[in-house]
């Protein structure tokens, strides 16, 4: 029996590599929450202004302020895991930096909880 060569060797390790890991790499998406893929492409940040919380649509970390200091993880904050975010009040904010909580105090007073954009009426037509 031959030995196998090296280019043998390094195909059968990128095939074992692709079929079994990166399947878990790609089907991470964005949280179900987040906004359609349309506004993906344009937005970065999700503020959350009942919670006073960011979502990092980019990073996929929530950013959110607990005990005096601005915390960065993963998964949703403990303190905020019965809260639907699916149903709660979203703004897609204009800024693509890394830090949107530096803006936090122009944020709350903004975008207040429960607050929601006026819908202009609608004019009837004269006939």
């Amino acid at each position: 029996m031959k030995p196998l060569k090296s280019n043998t060797v390094l195909v059968l390790l990128t095939l074992v590599f692709a079929v079994f890991f990166t399947q878990d790499i790609f089907s991470q998406g964005p949280p179900p929450w987040a906004p359609a893929h349309g506004y993906r492409a344009k937005t970065r940040h999700i503020y959350f202004p009942e919670q006073n919380m960011y979502y990092d649509l980019q990073k996929g970390v929530y950013i959110y302020y607990d005990n005096g200091n601005w915390q960065v993880n993963v998964n949703l904050p403990t303190i905020f895991g019965s809260v639907n975010l699916g149903t709660t009040q979203q703004v897609q904010l204009d800024y693509y930096g890394n830090d949107p909580q530096q803006y936090n105090a122009d944020h709350v007073s903004k975008y207040k909880p429960g607050k929601k954009a006026k819908k202009k009426p609608k004019k009837k037509k004269k006939k």
